[in-house]
């Protein structure tokens, strides 16, 4: 096989893996937010205590471990993101664009240049947002179920607003700047024959 197959090769596996990682977070965000609402929907008259109690724990875990699930595709994400440029650049691939130098659909890649209500978008803001309003949605049904057990006054209200703050801080933390690792050592320049 030679330099340029392996690249090829190399680069075919990264753009599968991307499409994979991809595809992945997109049912994901179909079925987080589609679970709470209907769990919510359908709990959302007076119920027992031990029945919000379990559906809403079962819920909020299971959502929690989406979640680190979801964060740790994000760096795969971004690694083979960088992977496939690195490699687009090493195959010699031709700017797209028309721009002097080598392209490729991630090696051109654009900036965030999307703003709604002057706050720039991106996947981060979009992921923190539906993860953000699952959990609380969660955090309702047991704070509830919680409340309701201990006989406290209105549980339902208070249930309702530790969920909102519950879900604001996760919001909070997921959009907290990451540091990302040092980057790793440079390797040998992958030569073309």
């Amino acid at each position: 096989m030679t330099p340029d197959e392996r690249l090829r090769l190399d680069y075919d596996h990264t753009t599968d893996l991307l499409r994979t990682l991809t595809d992945v977070r997109f049912k994901l965000l179909a079925l987080v937010p589609t679970l709470c609402g209907t769990a919510i929907g359908l709990l959302g008259r007076p119920r027992a205590a031990a029945e919000l109690l379990g559906v809403g724990l079962l819920g909020l875990f299971a959502t929690l471990g989406i979640l680190l699930y979801e964060l740790r595709n994000s760096e795969l994400v971004d690694y083979a993101t960088e992977r496939a440029a690195h490699l687009e650049t090493s195959l010699g691939l031709e700017s797209g664009l028309g721009a002097p130098g080598p392209g490729g659909l991630f090696a051109e890649r654009p900036g965030r240049t999307v703003h709604l209500f002057g706050v720039t978008v991106g996947h981060d803001r979009g992921l923190s947002l539906v993860y953000g309003a699952a959990l609380a949605g969660w955090s309702y049904l047991v704070s509830w179920g919680a409340l309701r057990a201990l006989d406290v006054a209105r549980p339902r209200q208070v249930g309702a607003i530790v969920g909102v703050c519950i879900g604001l801080l996760v919001v909070a933390a997921l959009l907290l700047p990451h540091r990302r690792p040092a980057a790793a050592p440079e390797r040998a320049a992958v030569t073309r024959s």
